[in-house]
């Protein structure tokens, strides 16, 4: 699919950035990228759920650009679990082998942390997406097989404990 071209950026303000991509809270004008990325029933329910929880939360996936194109759908929504934020992330097959959704998972943990103030953060993979399994763990998410059912598992990542050498003056 051809990538989605630069949807008024200028009437949204970037909340995500990193090396490459830009974020912004998604709009009713994002349809054609939904469509693009997903099925047309499941295009039209993501896109209404991401609205909805950008505008009761403040928080949904964003629309990420590159290059000055739309090129997919990731960030966080509230978890329906007690794992913390769930991540998620989708893009355009054009835009696969690039290294953009590593990016995205390395940058969007950092903004989960420094910006969300969150610690945990899980994803829900299919078993037969081992390219998005192989992100995810580069990022060092790990399988938690208590979690895998229906085709998805669950990945979770926990901050590493960080052992602390004692203060010798103390």
């Amino acid at each position: 699919m051809p990538l989605c071209p630069l949807v008024a950026v200028m009437d949204h303000a970037t909340i995500f950035r990193s090396t490459r991509l830009n974020g912004r809270a998604t709009s009713p004008e994002d349809a054609a990228l939904y469509t693009a990325l997903f099925d047309a029933a499941t295009a039209q329910a993501r896109l209404a759920a991401d609205l909805a929880d950008w505008q009761a939360h403040g928080l949904a996936p964003w629309v990420l650009f590159h290059a000055e194109h739309a090129v997919g759908v990731a960030g966080f929504r509230h978890g329906d679990t007690d794992e913390g934020l769930e991540l998620r992330f989708d893009f355009l097959p054009d835009v696969a082998g690039q290294g953009l959704a590593s990016e995205f998972v390395q940058a969007a943990l950092d903004h989960a942390m420094l910006v969300q103030g969150q610690d945990r953060v899980f994803a829900r993979v299919s078993d037969d997406n081992p390219a998005s399994m192989r992100v995810l763990a580069k990022a060092g998410f790990t399988a938690d097989p208590t979690m895998a059912s229906g085709g998805q598992m669950f990945l979770a990542l926990r901050p590493k404990v960080v052992a602390r050498r004692p203060d010798p003056e103390a």
